[in-house]
């Protein structure tokens, strides 16, 4: 948290590769150590207790350790997965921490990020292979963008997440697991 919070970033990478180089899946390092220290920090800036460059710079550093840490899987994988946020949701963080845990369980991910138009995610499954596309909400603003976003993509035959608070990384997984049976 104090390493977020102050913008050091060599000391929050070291961590977040010491913690995954013993063992432990990406999923815990954004659920038990990266999320709630952004959490924290997005409170004290909401309580008007610390400037918004605070988090903007905690979120981007935690986006850069994420790509530093995220595993380059070989061989056969589960499936392909689609991330993304609807238009409007300018949150990436979500839309990394779902592809990087995605790939940390040996999924083939098409990242395209956040504020993405319904049109061109709908596009892109029609021009992809995509077993499960993940929509992620962070802006409950575009909550239902993305709920209507989601009947599009499974009307077409595509299983659709999505993802909002308090939704665990490891519901994801087990959701994208079964919707490839």
């Amino acid at each position: 948290h104090t390493a977020l919070t102050t913008g050091d970033e060599a000391t929050a990478r070291n961590l977040a590769r010491t913690i995954v180089g013993e063992g432990a899946p990406i999923a815990d390092l954004i659920e038990q150590v990266l999320g709630p220290s952004l959490r924290k920090i997005g409170q004290a800036w909401f309580d008007g207790e610390l400037s918004i460059w605070v988090e903007h710079r905690a979120s981007a550093i935690t986006e850069r350790l994420l790509g530093d840490v995220a595993p380059h899987p070989r061989g056969r994988r589960r499936g392909n997965a689609l991330v993304a946020a609807v238009s409007g949701d300018r949150h990436s963080l979500a839309t990394t921490m779902a592809a990087v845990t995605l790939r940390d369980n040996n999924w083939h991910v098409h990242h395209l990020g956040a504020d993405m138009p319904s049109a061109d995610i709908v596009d892109f499954v029609v021009h992809h292979d995509v077993d499960v596309a993940v929509l992620t909400v962070v802006n409950p603003d575009c909550a239902a963008l993305a709920e209507a976003t989601a009947v599009t993509l499974e009307e077409g035959g595509t299983s659709t997440i999505v993802g909002g608070p308090g939704r665990s990384l490891a519901d994801l997984v087990q959701q994208a697991q079964d919707a490839l049976q």
